[in-house]
Formats: C-alpha cells, sequence, structure tokens
C-alpha cells in the first residue's frame, strides 16, 4: 500500500523514498507505506490506522522493532532508518 505524501510547490522532488514495513499490533495485516521522513509520527499513525480502516476513536501510536513507542511529536524520519519495520499500537491503559 502506497500512503500518498504531499510536496510544496517549487520544492524539489525527493529522488528517494522513505518507506517503512508496517504491521498492525495483532500481526494480521502488514503493508508497506512509502511517506514523507518529516512527516511526525503521531500524524503518520493515526493516517496509517485510516488507511488499513482501524477504529478512528483509539489514538494509535507507533512502536519500532525494540518495541518502544515513537515520540508522536517528533518527525518519524529521526527516530526510524528507512525500510525499518513498526506496529501500529493502540495507546490504551488497560487498568
Amino acid at each position: 500500500m502506497r500512503i500518498p505524501e504531499t510536496v510544496p510547490s517549487g520544492a524539489p522532488p525527493r529522488t528517494s523514498a522513505f518507506r517503512l514495513q508496517v504491521t498492525d499490533v495483532t500481526g494480521s495485516t502488514a503493508f508497506e507505506a512509502e511517506l514523507d521522513p518529516s512527516a511526525r509520527a503521531g500524524s503518520v499513525a493515526q493516517l496509517l490506522a485510516r488507511q488499513v480502516e482501524l477504529p478512528s476513536d483509539v489514538p494509535w501510536g507507533l512502536r519500532d522493532d525494540r518495541g518502544s513507542f515513537l515520540d508522536d511529536e517528533r518527525q518519524i524520519g529521526e527516530q526510524v532508518a528507512a525500510d525499518a519495520r513498526v506496529t501500529l499500537t493502540p495507546k490504551t491503559h488497560l487498568g
């Protein structure tokens, strides 16, 4: 699945794609997403959740391959490398 990105007019096109290997928390959905590395991780998580039709009333986050949540406010490209594996995870507390 390719996630569309927005390039500001007049900006030179990127020559290399920033892709992530994404799975949902159950492992039942896996896909590749191509996106803007300057996008905030929280925005990316919400966009990816909508793309795979996960519930919209749940806050979603991304975990890296070590299980740590990415910082929602920081750019995704600052936190993971291209082609990294991330997990789309609900940010809820069970107790």
